[in-house]
């Protein structure tokens, strides 16, 4: 199946400073296949074999699609993806028990996700404690708490004067390690792990943690992908700074006359971060990494 769709400026005000320039779909299973097409609101709807339709302009068509068998399962798992971008005030902050323990996409209900996970899959409990540890080796374990219907979190260190472990609460702990501790449960929540949650994307997850503990936050992405699909997104050159990384799995960012382009890693820079002459960010802290480009018409074969 392959969607896409394409944003622009509204050619007339309205209540959205917005329109859908472009937006098709094509669903194909068993040797058939079903397909949309919408334009600045004109629809045709090959599924329904309906002719040219309006809705409005600055509205997507796949909701109103998915109401159909054909393309259900497309709306379903594009709605269950999930895209985090945390903030420090949702991560420490009580929040209110909800039902699901789903991390919210700043950062809620982290206590509500631990307490989950601790019930449900104990053991990856113990990877994300693990994880945690090892980005700071002086917190052992993090905990939910709750209280009067809101769950926060409790981090457990070991104390080597006394020989015994103190709680902190998400106020006295660094910013850097409450947003570590965010990334984890968010790749290792329940509903990532039983496929409620078929796409995570993290926003720059190495924010504000010290370069030396960003290998191991790129060993907890490696892991978790291996239950739901990861995307994020970074502008750090440690977190990529290693011999093993895998160069097919990153996309870089350029500009290109105005526009920004995405694609796949240069073939000199592959050639060379597999030849082991330099690591991935290495390149980017040279600024020699740049998407492939797109290849270019064929010239016509000139006439005999």
């Amino acid at each position: 199946m392959s969607y896409g769709f394409e944003i622009g400026a509204a050619r007339s005000h309205g209540l959205r400073p917005f329109e859908v320039l472009r937006e098709t779909c094509e669903v194909r299973q068993g040797g058939r296949g079903w397909r949309f097409d919408a334009e600045r609101g004109a629809v045709r709807d090959e599924a329904l074999g309906q002719p040219v339709f309006g809705i409005e302009p600055d509205r997507l068509y796949l909701p109103v699609a998915g109401v159909q068998a054909t393309f259900a399962p497309l709306l379903a798992g594009l709605a269950g993806t999930r895209f985090y971008s945390f903030a420090l005030d949702a991560l420490r902050d009580p929040s209110r028990a909800s039902e699901g323990a789903i991390l919210g996409d700043r950062g809620e209900h982290l206590g509500a996700v631990l307490s989950a996970l601790a019930a449900a899959q104990p053991d990856l409990k113990s990877r994300l404690g693990a994880y945690l540890h090892t980005i700071a080796p002086g917190i052992e374990d993090i905990e939910a708490r709750s209280a009067g219907g809101y769950m926060t979190v409790a981090f457990r260190a070991s104390n080597s004067a006394l020989k015994a472990q103190t709680e902190f609460g998400p106020d006295a702990i660094s910013d850097g390690t409450i947003r570590a501790a965010a990334v984890l449960a968010a790749l290792f929540q329940p509903a990532a792990a039983d496929g409620r949650i078929p796409l995570i994307g993290i926003d720059n997850p190495e924010t504000t943690l010290h370069p030396a503990a960003a290998g191991v936050l790129l060993d907890a992405l490696a892991e978790a992908s291996e239950h739901v699909q990861v995307i994020m997104t970074t502008t750090s050159a440690d977190l990529l700074d290693r011999q093993e990384a895998d160069v097919s799995v990153v996309r870089v960012a350029g500009m290109d006359d105005g526009l920004t382009v995405v694609g796949e890693v240069d073939r000199a820079s592959r050639q060379i971060v597999r030849d082991r002459l330099y690591t991935l960010g290495e390149l980017m802290r040279a600024g020699q990494l740049s998407p492939e480009p797109e290849p270019g018409p064929q010239a016509a074969s000139p006439e005999a």
